[in-house]
């Protein structure tokens, strides 16, 4: 049964317009206009916009960034329309509006002609070019003439089969895994590196269409059951409790309620009265199946004592939301093949090697067994921004941004 307002964990909006990023802490310095393969390009603007001719006093003057900023002029493929606005709010309370666009795009070796959001202003904790999005495809607004703006990794696989222009090199698979270390973190598009972990991949189909959400039977710290089942939420067929999988997040999001009926007791009350002493202890999770997610203390007892607001518990729908803390522990593989026909994602979990470097045994990228692997560098959000609008933007409806929702 599907849950109205579920947010992805990849960068998707639910109905409640709020959305969580991948990699929300994470620079992701490959993705970028590729202006070599742009002149071969001869596309229309999608059905419905127009051409918005970039000029220098609408995007030249924006602040210098640690990274990259997409600069429209230098693309002779570049689309635009000032008039189809958006606006979305990401979980940790950062909100950013503009405006819909589209170019090629690159990821390592891959490229596609794809949408994406251009964004002219930003309130909040926000660093880097922008986020990128590897949800699922997004449920439509039955208020909106619009549909929604399809996630980037749909374009670079071309799930749809609707993109066939020459130029563009999608993903072989619809396929990638994530996986996460203290300074760096790793995409791998294509399937996963068999290298990079211990052991068989063990999966679970996502209990939404629009979301990466896993049924949970329970969850531990050492000894202190932290999320018990009731025995009427264990003899249920369909699952009672749930998480969804969210790189975004830093460290967990556990209810501080029942889960409606489905928990004895709080899990935010019974992990924040046992973490302290449990240093040493194991976090068990327990997803649907029987598999064993466990996170070592040598993850998330660091975050604990340093990360201010590190378990949280005004949490999705009463969901459990696993953050940053299963990436580091496990490779986690999203096959989005079956949502083609309108089926659910897949989830894969693998152990990590104990000796696998993440990001770090390669340069920019590396091929292997049909497996593209693009490194990443993780950088501390340490910028509050409140600009109503980028400084130099100046385009039409600039003061009047839609409210959420793409």
């Amino acid at each position: 049964e599907e849950e109205e307002g579920v947010s992805s964990g990849m960068a998707g909006t639910g109905g409640d317009g709020v959305s969580l990023a991948l990699a929300l802490a994470l620079t992701f310095s490959l993705v970028a206009a590729d202006t070599s393969l742009l002149k071969h390009i001869d596309k229309a603007p999608p059905h419905g916009t127009h051409l918005s001719s970039p000029s220098s006093a609408a995007f030249g003057n924006l602040p210098p960034a640690s990274v990259s900023r997409f600069v429209p002029e230098t693309s002779s493929s570049w689309r635009g329309n000032d008039a189809l606005r958006f606006s979305s709010t990401y979980a940790q309370g950062t909100t950013v509006r503009g405006f819909l666009c589209s170019d090629f795009v690159r990821i390592g070796p891959y490229g596609s002609f794809s949408p994406f959001c251009c964004v002219t202003s930003v309130s909040g904790m926000f660093d880097g070019s922008g986020i990128a999005g590897f949800a699922p495809p997004s449920r439509r607004d039955p208020n909106s003439q619009f549909p929604p703006l399809p996630p980037l990794f749909l374009s670079l696989a071309n799930i749809t089969g609707q993109d066939t222009a020459q130029h563009d090199e999608p993903v072989p698979q619809p396929i990638f895994s994530f996986l996460s270390g203290p300074n760096s973190a790793e995409l791998q598009l294509g399937g996963y590196d068999e290298a990079s972990v211990d052991g068989h991949m063990r999966t679970v189909d996502s209990l939404s269409k629009y979301a990466y959400v896993v049924p949970i039977t329970s969850v531990t710290l050492g000894k202190t059951p932290i999320l018990t089942l009731t025995a009427e939420a264990r003899a249920s067929r369909l699952p009672k409790a749930s998480a969804i999988l969210d790189s975004g997040t830093t460290c967990l999001c556990l209810p501080d309620n029942d889960m409606g009926g489905a928990a004895e007791g709080s899990p935010w009350q019974r992990f924040g009265g046992a973490w302290e002493g449990e240093k040493l202890s194991t976090l068990k999770v327990v997803v649907g199946g029987g598999i064993e997610v466990e996170i070592p203390p040598s993850v998330w007892v660091p975050q604990m004592q340093g990360v201010k607001g590190c378990l949280m518990r005004h949490c999705p729908n009463d969901h459990i939301v696993l953050g940053d803390w299963i990436f580091q522990s496990w490779l986690v593989m999203f096959d989005l093949g079956p949502t083609a026909a309108g089926g659910a994602p897949r989830l894969g979990f693998a152990r990590r090697r104990e000796s696998y470097k993440v990001g770090q045994n390669y340069q920019t990228r590396e091929r292997r067994k049909g497996v593209t692997k693009v490194a990443m560098t993780r950088e501390k959000l340490s910028k509050q921004f409140d600009t109503p609008q980028m400084p130099g933007y100046a385009g039409a409806g600039a003061n009047n941004p839609a409210p959420g929702g793409a």
